[in-house]
This record gives C-alpha cells, sequence and structure tokens, in this order.
C-alpha cells in the first residue's frame, strides 16, 4: 500500500488537508479537508502491511468499534483508491465486493 507521491498532507489554519501537486493538480482543483481520523488514516497507509493493520492502528488511537472501523476505513480509503490518491491496496485490487 502506498500514498500517491503528488498529494501531500499539510495543515492549514488548523486542519488537515490533502494538496495534489505534479500532474494531480490537472484532475483536482482545490484540496481535500480531512477529519482528524481520515488524517490518521492516511498517514498509515505507507507504512501499514495491510488494511487490518490500519484497522487495529485505529482502534488502537481512537475507542470505535471494530466493525464500524472496518466499515469506515475501507470505505474511506476505497473513494481515495478508485481516484488513485492511494494505490497498491492488494485488498481493493481484488474487486469492492470483496471488502
Amino acid at each position: 500500500m502506498k500514498t500517491n507521491s503528488e498529494y501531500m498532507l499539510r495543515e492549514i489554519a488548523g486542519e488537515a488537508v490533502l494538496i495534489p501537486t505534479g500532474s494531480a493538480s490537472q484532475q483536482l482543483n482545490g484540496m481535500i479537508r480531512l477529519t482528524d481520523t481520515a488524517a490518521f488514516i492516511w498517514k498509515q497507509v505507507d507504512t501499514a502491511v495491510d488494511l487490518e493493520e490500519i484497522v487495529a492502528r485505529v482502534r488502537d488511537e481512537f475507542d470505535v468499534d471494530e466493525e464500524i472501523a472496518r466499515r469506515d476505513i475501507y470505505g474511506f480509503l476505497h473513494e481515495l483508491y478508485i481516484r488513485d490518491i492511494v494505490q497498491d491496496i492488494p485488498e481493493m485490487d481484488q474487486g469492492a465486493d470483496n471488502l
């Protein structure tokens, strides 16, 4: 798993945002504002082995039910994946029906 290197996570006025650079800025004109949880998930993508590891890390960081965490993480990353903002997620490559 990895984040698309053309998207930079920055904090602006106390809020986490993803900013497209390079060719990504041609596809997305603007920024993506992230919640604290979404920013935390983004930071895990490049170091986690798989989505289940991200689920475990989120559960360690936040007080959240496992099934809710899994559903929300998979949903969030699926949206980023289909837009090529995150890449190389085997669970996504196998198709959304497997999530």
